[in-house]
C-alpha cells in the first residue's frame, strides 16, 4: 500500500508542478498582451483613427447625434483609461 501511496503523491506533485508553471505562463502572457495592447492604443494615429472612425459613422448615420456622441465617450474613455495606468 505504502508504494503506491509514494507515486501517487509523486504523480499528484508532478501535476501540481505542470500546473503551477502553466498558471505563470499564462499570467506572463496576460501581462504582456495588456502591455502590447496600451502601448498601441497610446499611439496618436490609433487615436486619430478612432475618433475619424466615429467621425465617419456619425457622418453617414441616420441618427449623426447620437453616434457621434457615442464616439466622443469612446475616445473620452480611452483618454482616461491611458491616463490612470
Amino acid at each position: 500500500m505504502n508504494i503506491f501511496l509514494k507515486s501517487n503523491i509523486q504523480d499528484i506533485a508532478q501535476k501540481e508542478h505542470a500546473y503551477f508553471s502553466q498558471k505563470h505562463h499564462a499570467d506572463i502572457a496576460l501581462s504582456q498582451a495588456k502591455r502590447q495592447c496600451k502601448l498601441l492604443m497610446g499611439k496618436p494615429e490609433v487615436l486619430l483613427g478612432i475618433s475619424a472612425l466615429g467621425a465617419y459613422k456619425g457622418a453617414v448615420d441616420a441618427k449623426p447625434k447620437a453616434k457621434r456622441n457615442q464616439a466622443m465617450m469612446a475616445l473620452g474613455r480611452t483618454a482616461l483609461m491611458s491616463l490612470f495606468q
